[in-house]
């Protein structure tokens, strides 16, 4: 269809014309549909415009296949295979982009590349969407730590602390730890 495409911006009439012809194709490629299938897909695409509705759903896809692809992209994860992994977590976080886990999971991706300005976005997206996410606040803070930005790294390792009320948690562990590595360089700097 790319030869459709007109080399200069269209008049007024010019366009109205093109929106008119595009609506008689629809119109007849739609002629077999039932109207229960119609009003059913405009009611998506008009979901979808309102923020209310995912591309996921626009196009049908089952929570069971957005599990497949996670656990696919997770399994390249564990084995270093970064690259394949951030694909599938890139994917999924348009799929249903209010899902915190796949922003959290590509953070993640990207931290292990290096990409930390990258992982940092993706973490505050996954905290935006679910602010306890301890796993966000251990890695974020992480980056946060290793450039220096101390402060910052404080208040995401200290959430993260206080959010595990049992003392369990590996992630909140790992913050304690972080934290107090924060502490120590702090104490050393003053002598």
């Amino acid at each position: 269809m790319a030869k459709d495409i007109p080399s200069k911006p269209l008049t007024s009439q010019e366009a109205d014309a093109e929106v008119e012809k595009f609506f008689k194709e629809l119109e007849e490629r739609l002629k077999g549909v039932p109207l229960e299938e119609i009003e059913a897909g405009a009611k998506k695409i008009t979901g979808f415009l309102e923020g209310k509705v995912g591309w996921d759903e626009v196009f049908s896809f089952t929570p069971e296949q957005k599990e497949q692809m996670a656990e696919l992209g997770y399994t390249h994860f564990k084995v270093g295979r970064y690259q394949d992994a951030e694909r599938f977590f890139k994917v999924l976080s348009i799929l249903d982009w209010d899902n915190y886990y796949y922003h959290s999971m590509l953070g993640s991706i990207l931290q292990r590349q290096k990409r930390d300005g990258e992982a940092i976005v993706e973490y505050t997206q996954a905290l935006e969407l679910f602010p306890d996410d301890i796993v966000s606040l251990t890695n974020r803070g992480e980056i946060f730590m290793k450039h220096g930005w101390t402060l910052n790294a404080k208040q995401d390792f200290e959430k993260a602390i206080h959010l595990d009320h049992s003392g369990t948690n590996a992630w909140a562990n790992r913050a304690r730890v972080l934290n107090a590595q924060l502490e120590k360089n702090k104490a050393g700097k003053k002598e």
